[in-house]
Formats: structure tokens, C-alpha cells, sequence
């Protein structure tokens, strides 16, 4: 059995492995830094500007045949691949420091100070990458041991807010079928909607005592516990804090009411705490059933990686070496009595989960990541919903940054110092990346100076790095994000994040804990009105454009920096118009979604007295899809029995009726609605929420997804579409606000001229 060491990872029962671990996790940073260092010494004394295109595209070269044939994938020898990204960078960095800043005047002076900062802070995003994807650890499942005995006890909580009853059910439900002792688990619903003050309340108090009443009969229908408190102060964290007030268990495990657990959850993950008195945390990754607003405008073009792929499937794994994964709210165990030597979860901040995680490793305990998908969530539906999410994470983060700066809290690592840095610092990406939006139609634009460069020193120092930061993205984390995607991610998300960064910083205690809507459903498709901004910038892109060729006419001396930026310009407009086009927003009228998977079931027709074997096509809570070949059609209405074989070796049968039937060459694909009751509808949760091994095959099929190219190409003219809508109505808004201006500017002076006569 593993067992683990130092840090709070599992490590290999190999003593070489284990010594060659934590050598790395004391000495390889600095050798790392060291070797970079001397490399950039070197290329600064002894390199003129011209041999600089040999070393610069030198370096590149390697990196590409390296990417290419899949070299130097695994530590140690990933460290190559990093020490030469590293170079190029820094290299590129005290060059811009040391040689292109040049005062021409006021104007300039700022536009320049601005652009450099913003590079500054992207600079030390991508060495903090490096250095925190220096060795990705991979946990295996710890199972329990046989002896019951050991097992300790577990308080399940399930806070909720505002979410939908069936939600809630659902999650329950599924807590309730974990294979765990049934004397060693209580689970509750901490309902935060039902509150005595909002039961009091005139203007919310029906709502509420519905609410009230409705979760209470839930917990007792399931044989659970229901639980609520006086107020709503300090919302999620608040909530969480008043049931371990009034609970006992051992261990703590937390699930918003929307992630719903497999059947395996507790025995995959319970005996890390067994093994490591000083485990605090086991995280495990969230995830979704359904698109985001983002992916459901491609996933018909392509099978996209989850925008929170990036973060479960490298990042956090690549934390847990360095003993800084963190509590994600959600999808975790806790050990109860770490969770109350630090007073319960941390409220001053809106990120109660990082914050807490952070109190208690600077307080000496451990952290572990399984990255193995044990929850089914909701990811948000529309653009307003993800908005809303990402600015409360973004808020969060730099309250965190602000009030408990990770880089002088006392108790922590060096390492982890700069892991927390990294996870707080990052949500400031809307500075730079509105200033690179920016930059060149300064210049092209207004005129203003900002890059004091020459084509040839872009060649040789400028282009190697820009193309290297491609190539170590796609090198760490290519199994999740397609090529481009960040930089379409990022740019969504930049603008409406920006303001809330901002509150943040001119008043840390402003923001406040908001849900995000789940479950929500999408009439018709539209584009949402955000995308207008990103119709702004395609018009300062196209305006700029203009301007350059007028420059480049104009001012031959100047053909250099004009090349620049008008390619520089060019590249912001395909990022605004591919921006642009994810904001279109899908139809949803389904309240449960499906989940496309190719399973087989047995069918049984009753009318037919046939039963043959089909594959299903898509599955969801009240309802399958599957192909079969059948001797005759099925008839509309018709009733069925779906046999559905689990891992386990356990079936479950559900009688079912045919919703829809289409002819697909010597097969039928047809759609059915179980007929579900009170007996039924917890089997069919179980069917389809309980088995793990589903979520992990859907996980890892959209490692290396193909389609890269048409999903970029999707959403390119999904822009154009939304470029000619958005463009229209802003017409339109101009021309009536013309006309209103017209009349009221009539209107004054008829006025005037009547009180005259």
C-alpha cells in the first residue's frame, strides 16, 4: 500500500523514488534557477544581436523537436524543456528592462510604463507556472482497509441556498447510496434558504417556510438530518460553521447541493486520513455534467476540454507536490478536529475554501489531491451565471492576496508561499490583458511611442519567447486545453472581471458571497448583450488597421513598429471576433441533461415479446437514448423494460416508455422516458450518478480531443454572426438615439422661439 511522506503526497514504496522526490522538492528549484541564470549570463557577454537569432531560434528548435516527438514528458527530464522556456523569457525580460525603454516625452512615458507592466506581470505568471508544474503528482486511490473497526466516523453536509428542490433531492439521495457503514455516516442538508430571519421576513417569509417545510419532509422521507440556523451571516462559510457546531463525526465531508457523489467517494478517499494524522484535506476534482455557456457553442464542431479541466487535471495535481493543493468548497473531506483548531472554515474573505486551506498550512498540516472524478456538478448555464462565478472567484482570490499576502505569511514553505502567489496573483490577468488589447492602436492610433524596438531585435529576442510561451502551455497542459483556448478564455473573462479586481483593491471587505444560479434553462439562442464590448474592440482593430496603412505611407522611418503592431492589431481582432462568438447562448429546455455515453443495456418489448440488446446513446435522470435493431419500428408511447448492468455486477430495471423513434440505416434510435416512482427514483440516480468509472472514461476521452482547428473556426464565424447582429442593434441604438436628440433639440426650439414671439 503507498504511504505517505513529507508534503502531504503519496509516495512510492521505492526508498530510491522517495529520496529522489524530496531532492527535488528542496534542490531542483534552485539548480533550475542556477542554470538559467548562467545560461542568460552567458548569452548577455559573450552573444552580439546578431548571433542572437542563432541562440534564440536555437533554443525554440529544440523546444519544437522535443514537443514534437513527445520528449522529456516526465520529470526529471521535463526540467530541460523548462530551463530552456525559462531562458527564453528571461532573456527576452532583461532585454526589454535593459535596452527598449526609452523616455520620449509624457505621454509616451505612460503608455510605455503601462505596456511594461502589464509584460512584467505576465512575465511573472509564466516563471510561476514553470516552477509550479515542475513535477505533477499523480495519487492512486487509497482504499479502506477491511477492519470496519478503524473506520472513522463522517458528517456529509450539504449546504444550500436558493437551488432547486430536485437538486437537492438528487444530492442527497446519491450521499445516502455511498458505500460506507450506515453507523458511521450522518449525513445533513444545511439549509441556508430557510433561515429563521427569512422565515420572519414579510417579503421572503412564504417563501421560505415552503422551502423550510419541503427540505425538512426530504430529510426525513431519506432517514437524514436537516438542519438550518438563525441568519444567513457569512453565507457558505457561515453555514458550514453551524452544522460542525452541531455535528460530531470525525471526518467532514462537503458537497455543494448541485455535485452529486458516486457510490465509491468515501472508500477512495477516507484512508488517506488514516495514514496521515496530519491530513487536513483530501480534494478530489469537480465534475461537470454540462457544457459551459463557452463549450456548448463548439461541441457539436469538437469535444472541448471543460475550462475547469485545466485546473483539476494539471494544476491541482501539479499543488500537490509542493503540499499546496487547496479546499475547492466542494467534492472534499475534512478532518474535524484540524477544521476547529483554526475556528472553522475562514469567512473574511468571499473564498472561504482557499483561505482555510491556506490558515491550516501555514499551521503545519498536510494537503492531498486524488485527481479522479467522484462528484457529477453544474457548471454554470448562461453567461451571466459564469460572470457572476468567475468575478466572486476573482474577488476572493485577491481579498486573499491583499489581506493575508501568501508571500509573508508565517508557517508556510517557500514553496508553497509562491503556489498560494501564484493561485491569487493570477486573477489580476484582466490588467495586462486589456492592455495588450490596447497597445497597438496607441500607437497606430495616436501615435504614442511605447515600443522602442527594431524588426530585427523582435526577430531575435521577442518572437522565440512569444512562440516558446505557445509551446510550454501546450507542453503542460495539452491534455486539457486546446491550442489558443486560454487566450479566448482570458479575453471573456478580462473585461467584467477588471472593475471587481479593482473594488477588491480600493476596498478589500466590499465584496459579498453571491450563489451562482444553477439549472437555469435558455429559451431561444441569442447573443448576449456582454459580447457588445468585444464589437467595440473589433472597431478599434479595424480602425487601427486603417491607420496603419496611412502610417506606413506616410512614415517609411516608422515601417518597423507599424509591421509590429499592425500584425499585433490583427491578432487582437481574430481574439475579439473568436470572443465574441462564445458568446452566443445555446437553447436549453431541459432541466436534466444528457450525458453521452455508449453503454449497453438489455430491452424487453412486451408487445413485440422480444428482448435484445441495445447501446445507449446519450442517458440522463428521467430518461435514455439508445440504438437498436429491432424487426419492426416500436410504436410511438410505447412501454418497455431497460435492463442496465452496473461494474459491480449489480442491475437495475426500469419501465419505460418511447418518447421519440428515428430510423438510422438498419438501426432505430429512439428516446425513452422512464416511468419513475418512489421505489424507482433513487435506482435511477444511482444509475446514473453512482458509477465513477463513467465519469473517468468521459474525462479522459476529452484528453487530446481532435477538432482544435474547427472549433477555432466555429467560433471565428459564430463572431462574424454576432459582429453583423451586435453591429445592427448598435445601428439601430445610434440612429434612434439620433432621432431622439433631434427631437429634442426641435422641441427646445420651438420652445424658445415661442416665449421670443
Amino acid at each position: 500500500m503507498a504511504r505517505t511522506g513529507r508534503g502531504g503526497f503519496l509516495l512510492a514504496g521505492n526508498p530510491d523514488w522517495v529520496r529522489a522526490q524530496r531532492m527535488a522538492l528542496h534542490y531542483l528549484p534552485l539548480l533550475l534557477a542556477f542554470a538559467v541564470l548562467y545560461l542568460l549570463n552567458l548569452s548577455l557577454e559573450f552573444f552580439d544581436e546578431s548571433r542572437h537569432y542563432v541562440l534564440g531560434w536555437g533554443c525554440f528548435a529544440i523546444l519544437v523537436l522535443m514537443f514534437k516527438f513527445n520528449l522529456f514528458k516526465r520529470p526529471p527530464w521535463r526540467f530541460v524543456f523548462i530551463i530552456l522556456s525559462a531562458f527564453l523569457a528571461l532573456r527576452y525580460f532583461v532585454w526589454r528592462t535593459t535596452v527598449s525603454l526609452v523616455y520620449t516625452g509624457l505621454w509616451d512615458f505612460i503608455a510605455m510604463t503601462a505596456l511594461y507592466l502589464a509584460e512584467v506581470y505576465s512575465m511573472i505568471i509564466h516563471l510561476l507556472g514553470m516552477f509550479v508544474n515542475l513535477w505533477p503528482m499523480r495519487n492512486r486511490p487509497a482504499l479502506l482497509p477491511t477492519d470496519t473497526a478503524l473506520y472513522p466516523t463522517i458528517d456529509v453536509l450539504i449546504p444550500t441556498y436558493n437551488e432547486f428542490h430536485e437538486l437537492v433531492r438528487v444530492t442527497a439521495i446519491a450521499a445516502t447510496q455511498m458505500d460506507y457503514p450506515r453507523d458511521k455516516i450522518r449525513i445533513y442538508i444545511c439549509d441556508d434558504g430557510g433561515t429563521v430571519s427569512k422565515r420572519r421576513d414579510p417579503v421572503t417569509g412564504a417563501e421560505a417556510w415552503e422551502r423550510h417545510y419541503r427540505l425538512r419532509r426530504l430529510a426525513q422521507d431519506l432517514g437524514i438530518h436537516y438542519l438550518t440556523r438563525e441568519s444567513n451571516r457569512s453565507a457558505k462559510a457561515g453555514n458550514i460553521n453551524h452544522a460542525l457546531n452541531h455535528t460530531s463525526g470525525d471526518l467532514v465531508v462537503v458537497f455543494d447541493c448541485d455535485h452529486v457523489p458516486t457510490r465509491d467517494f468515501l472508500s477512495r478517499t477516507v484512508e488517506y486520513f488514516i495514514a496521515d494524522p496530519k491530513l487536513f484535506l483530501v480534494q478530489t476534482p469537480h465534475f461537470f455534467v454540462n457544457p459551459s455557456p463557452v463549450e456548448a457553442n463548439v461541441s457539436a464542431t469538437g469535444n472541448p476540454s471543460a475550462e475547469s479541466d485545466l485546473f483539476y487535471r494539471e494544476i491541482h495535481r501539479s499543488l500537490d507536490f509542493w503540499n499546496a493543493s487547496y479546499f475547492c468548497g466542494s467534492a472534499a473531506v475534512l478532518r474535524r478536529t484540524h477544521i476547529m483548531q483554526a475556528g472553522g472554515l475562514c469567512g473574511s474573505t468571499i473564498t472561504e475554501d482557499a483561505e482555510t486551506a491556506l490558515k491550516l498550512h501555514s499551521a503545519g498540516y498536510n494537503s492531498t489531491y486524488m485527481d479522479m472524478p467522484m462528484v457529477c456538478g453544474l457548471a454554470p448555464d448562461n453567461y451571466d451565471s459564469y460572470v457572476l462565478q468567475r468575478t466572486r472567484w476573482a474577488q476572493g482570490m485577491t481579498q486573499l492576496l491583499v489581506t493575508q499576502n501568501p508571500l509573508t505569511m508565517p508557517g508556510l514553505t517557500p514553496q508553497q508561499r509562491l503556489c498560494y502567489f501564484n493561485s491569487c496573483f493570477f486573477w489580476l490577468f484582466g490588467f495586462a490583458r486589456i492592455m495588450f488589447y490596447v497597445a497597438p492602436a496607441l500607437f497606430l492610433l495616436f501615435g504614442l511611442k511605447i515600443y522602442h524596438v527594431s524588426l530585427g531585435q523582435i526577430l531575435a529576442i521577442a518572437l522565440p519567447y512569444v512562440l516558446s510561451t505557445f509551446f510550454i502551455m501546450d507542453y503542460f497542459y495539452g491534455r486539457t486545453r486546446q491550442p489558443l483556448f486560454s487566450e479566448i478564455y482570458e479575453s471573456i473573462q478580462a473585461v467584467f472581471l477588471l472593475p471587481a479586481v479593482i473594488s477588491v483593491l480600493l476596498n478589500p471587505a466590499r465584496p459579498s458571497f453571491k450563489v451562482t444560479p444553477k439549472g437555469q434553462t435558455q429559451e431561444a439562442e441569442a447573443l448576449n448583450a456582454r459580447a457588445m464590448i468585444f464589437l467595440c474592440i473589433i472597431i478599434i482593430c479595424l480602425l487601427s488597421l486603417a491607420a496603419a496603412v496611412l502610417r506606413w505611407i506616410d512614415f517609411p522611418a516608422q515601417r518597423d513598429t507599424i509591421l509590429v503592431t499592425g500584425v499585433w492589431c490583427f491578432y487582437n481582432m481574430f481574439l475579439a471576433l473568436t470572443a465574441l462568438g462564445a458568446f452566443w447562448e445555446r437553447r436549453q429546455i431541459r432541466n436534466s441533461y444528457r450525458i453521452h455515453v455508449q453503454e449497453r443495456v438489455r430491452l424487453f418489448f412486451p408487445r413485440l415479446k422480444l428482448e435484445i440488446e441495445g447501446m445507449t446513446t446519450d442517458i440522463a435522470l428521467f430518461g435514455i437514448g439508445f440504438a437498436v435493431h429491432l424487426p419492426h419500428p416500436p410504436h410511438d408511447k410505447e412501454r418497455l423494460f431497460i435492463t442496465v448492468p452496473l461494474p459491480d455486477g449489480t442491475e437495475y430495471t426500469f419501465h419505460a416508455q418511447v418518447q421519440r423513434i428515428h430510423r438510422e440505416g438498419g438501426k432505430y434510435a429512439c428516446g425513452v422516458r422512464f416511468l419513475l416512482n418512489e421505489e424507482s427514483y433513487p435506482q435511477a440516480v444511482a444509475f446514473v450518478y453512482g458509477n465513477s468509472a463513467r465519469w473517468l472514461k468521459i474525462w479522459t476521452q476529452k484528453a487530446n480531443s481532435p477538432g482544435t482547428l474547427r472549433m477555432l473556426r466555429k467560433f471565428f464565424t459564430l463572431g462574424l454572426k454576432g459582429a453583423m447582429v451586435s453591429g445592427t442593434l448598435l445601428g439601430r441604438n445610434i440612429c434612434a438615439v439620433t432621432k431622439l436628440g433631434y427631437r429634442m433639440a426641435t422641441s427646445s426650439w420651438k420652445t424658445r422661439a415661442e416665449a421670443a414671439l
